[in-house]
């Protein structure tokens, strides 16, 4: 059962054929068995047991962009590059496009990423869904650390400076992982300065 609505906040880009060039460029999906399900004018959605793949135009960034929904959890096209080839995923980028032309660039070199990299993911295979959120996982701690570290950073240099070296020490130690070589001497002499008498 395919909805065909459009959004009331959505200015007109009916010039731009997005449906219509969403269906020429992701029409292996509906030989892959996908049904279409929603057809918007800034999103197109298919489903198929299960599993249920958007393809999308930024309301405000124009964007163009795509992702992949299993068990109610849902990975974007970056993801899931990223977890069969990382070396690409490192140039990837969402395409911007305000034109016909755009539009349709966009969205056959987005469908030619899905074919090539999203295979396992429209086949359903739960392992590959496993990966996804292991690597979901250790990007997030990654993040964290990464966040933790920009906040404790100056505080370590701060405490270093002033010459508390038991604080620097508890705060550089806190971000070992991130500390630059530079970093890494001031913790060992902070670390050794703090246990002297």
């Amino acid at each position: 059962m395919m909805k065909n609505s459009g959004a009331m906040d959505t200015p007109d880009r009916s010039y731009l054929h997005f449906v219509r060039k969403v269906r020429e460029a992701f029409a292996f999906l509906t030989d892959e068995g996908f049904v279409e399900i929603d057809a918007l004018p800034t999103l197109v959605r298919f489903h198929k047991s299960g599993i249920e793949v958007d393809v999308y135009h930024g309301r405000q960034s124009y964007e163009l962009g795509a992702g992949v929904t299993f068990s109610g959890t849902r990975y974007a096209m970056s993801e899931i590059v990223r977890a069969t080839d990382p070396e690409a995923a490192k140039g990837y980028r969402n395409a911007v496009a305000t034109t016909p032309e755009g539009v349709a660039a966009g969205l056959e070199a987005l469908s030619s990423l899905m074919e090539r990299y999203g295979s396992a993911a429209l086949k359903g295979h739960a392992g590959f869904f496993s990966m996804l959120e292991a690597q979901r996982r250790q990007w997030l701690e990654e993040y964290t650390l990464d966040v933790l570290a920009s906040q404790l950073r100056p505080k370590a240099d701060d405490a270093f400076r002033r010459g508390d070296y038991s604080a620097a020490a508890a705060l550089y130690g806190r971000i070992r992982d991130r500390l630059s070589p530079a970093e890494t001497k001031k913790l060992a002499l902070a670390e050794g300065r703090s246990r002297r008498p």
